[in-house]
């Protein structure tokens, strides 16, 4: 695999925009020059990597749908017919108790796999959670989906 490299003038330009608070912009010739990573995706042409925010109205399923959709990601299920990236899972579920999050796993399954992690408590963004979070991942490299809810 070859690695590519933008000239360091490149790297400079774009240092010193960010000094000037200046757009950093890439003209259209270089950027069909530069080759990029397609993305990847844990559910095929739905949810890439990357942040995503789910929201919506009280109690209108935003939690039983990121439980469903970390079990169908850990079992390498179609989600609404789309393949996925089967791995590690990861669902935050800071406000319920392991008692809810065992009830609704009876609900929408019956063999939650053991790739399937929950964790009902957290550290706080700022205060321990990206340690956390990097402690997972670092335990978990197949990890393919990580969803808080809720973000606090």
């Amino acid at each position: 695999m070859r690695a590519w490299f933008l000239p360091l003038s490149f790297y400079l330009e774009v240092s010193k925009l960010q000094k000037e608070n200046r757009l950093q912009t890439i003209d259209g010739e270089s950027l069909m020059s530069l080759p990029l990573k397609p993305l990847n995706f844990a559910v095929d042409t739905l949810l890439s990597q990357g942040l995503h925010v789910l929201a919506g109205s009280p109690k209108v399923g935003k939690s039983w749908l990121a439980l469903w959709l970390s079990v169908m990601v850990a079992k390498g299920e179609p989600v609404w017919g789309m393949p996925v990236k089967q791995g590690t899972t990861l669902y935050l579920c800071l406000e319920d108790s392991t008692l809810r999050i065992q009830n609704r796993l009876f609900e929408i399954t019956e063999d939650a796999p053991a790739n399937v992690h929950f964790s009902t408590g957290s550290d706080i963004l700022g205060k321990g959670l990206e340690e956390q979070l990097c402690t997972f991942l670092s335990e978990h490299p197949d990890t393919v989906l990580v969803i808080i809810d809720t973000y606090r």
